[in-house]
């Protein structure tokens, strides 16, 4: 495995499709039980971060690529086209969390919420 690639509708029972989905990745990663227990926590905390926001989610992608001891995984949120006014919500504990779990977390976002999630594990090719 080098590169995967899900899309997912935007809703809360799609969230157990990418928790899934990251395990196998973690697997395939050679990560550790703890690791992939982590991953997988990561996934759940990102997927709230992306679909609970003022701005409408149609769909959530996560992209995996297994990369020099590292694997890379980024979650985006396919948001509404129409411009509304947004009061986003405060990433700071989400980011907190996810930093714990994960390492190198960006969080892209501007001023309708966050839109992409960006975060790396040590990781070792099978």
């Amino acid at each position: 495995m080098n590169k995967m690639s899900l899309t997912v509708p935007a809703k809360d029972e799609w969230g157990l499709v990418f928790h899934s989905a990251l395990s196998a990745v973690g697997v395939l990663a050679n990560l550790s039980v703890d690791m992939i227990a982590d991953l997988r926590s990561a996934s759940d905390e990102a997927f709230a971060l992306l679909t609970h926001q003022s701005r409408p989610v149609h769909h959530v992608e996560l992209d995996c690529e297994l990369r020099e001891g590292e694997l890379f995984v980024r979650m985006s949120a396919q948001r509404a086209e129409a411009y509304q006014q947004c009061v986003p919500a405060d990433p700071e504990v989400a980011h907190l969390i996810l930093g714990a779990l994960a390492t190198d977390v960006r969080l892209e976002g501007d001023s309708c919420g966050i839109y992409s999630i960006n975060m790396t594990l040590p990781a070792v090719a099978v």
